[in-house]
């Protein structure tokens, strides 16, 4: 019996020793994926940390937005109800008008935070387009303004081809565009140039104004939610945001160079190649 309790015992010590074989195999097969997958972790959870602080600063600034016409519809509304009972019809239709004002910026505002929210979430099939054919797009979209402010808009030749969502790339151009002349109305007739070309594994563009610019403690700024440097503007403070969105959503990055008030901005974009089937991006 003795005999047989140690040969269970040197049966027991080998299988042991295989198991520990087995696991440091194990760990030396398997340790370098598990520090792929735990860094990609910590990167999803700064990204989600990040996103968590930026939809806690989106909630407030919209609030504050929406306040906004809403204290001015509530404020005439009065003024309309005492110049009924009064018979004061110059302060009633004044009144009126204020608060047509406010309810058609509120409009604006809910569709432009649609817009915006539907980035990323509703997303067309990419494909393969040549960037002048976005820009051609972009320039029917704001001709109006271009027109109204007697803008001229120079367009470099063999622009890159790129690919995406082809929408959302013209919206991309319209806003940026239509950014450019908005703020350059200390010109008679202002110069919007739109060019780009490629380098490495990306295409790199540019909108370049000769508006008010923006002075270099603005320059991260202005790309958040309803920021505009100037109040007297029109427009919902959105379209930069938007730019931004669209642009990160491709896997680019946005940003933009001015040298101060007065000498205008040239914001650029990038949008990357594909990535390669077998490259890590891919997985």
């Amino acid at each position: 019996m003795r005999k047989r309790s140690e040969g269970g015992d040197e049966w027991e010590s080998q299988f042991e020793r295989i198991i520990g074989l087995g696991e440091r195999s194990y760990r030396k097969s398997y340790y370098p994926e598990l520090q792929r997958k735990l860094a990609e972790l910590k990167k999803k959870n700064a990204e989600l940390e990040a996103k968590n602080a930026e939809l806690e600063q989106y909630a407030y600034t919209v609030s504050h937005d929406l306040k906004s016409p809403l204290i001015t519809i509530h404020g005439f509304l009065g003024i309309l109800l005492e110049a009924r009972d009064t018979g004061d019809w110059e302060d009633f239709d004044h009144a009126v008008s204020r608060i047509a004002a406010a309810t058609s910026s509120m409009s604006a505002l809910l569709d432009d935070l649609l817009e915006l929210s539907r980035v990323g979430r509703l997303v067309n099939s990419p494909e393969s387009v040549p960037f002048s054919e976005v820009v051609e797009e972009a320039l029917k979209q704001v001709e109006g303004a271009i027109a109204g402010a007697g803008a001229i808009v120079h367009v470099e030749p063999d622009l890159p081809i790129v690919t995406g969502d082809r929408n959302r790339l013209v919206e991309v151009v319209q806003n940026l565009v239509d950014n450019a002349v908005r703020y350059s109305t200390n010109q008679s007739h202002p110069n919007v140039y739109i060019g780009g070309r490629r380098v490495g594994r990306e295409a790199v563009f540019f909108v370049r104004d000769e508006g008010i610019g923006i002075d270099r403690r603005y320059h991260e700024r202005v790309f958040e939610l309803f920021r505009r440097l100037d109040p007297k503007c029109p427009g919902t403070g959105i379209g930069l945001t938007l730019v931004k969105r669209i642009v990160e959503v491709h896997g680019g990055r946005v940003w933009v160079d001015s040298f101060g008030l007065g000498r205008g901005s040239t914001f650029w974009f990038t949008i990357p190649d594909p990535a390669e089937p077998d490259s890590p991006a891919s997985e």
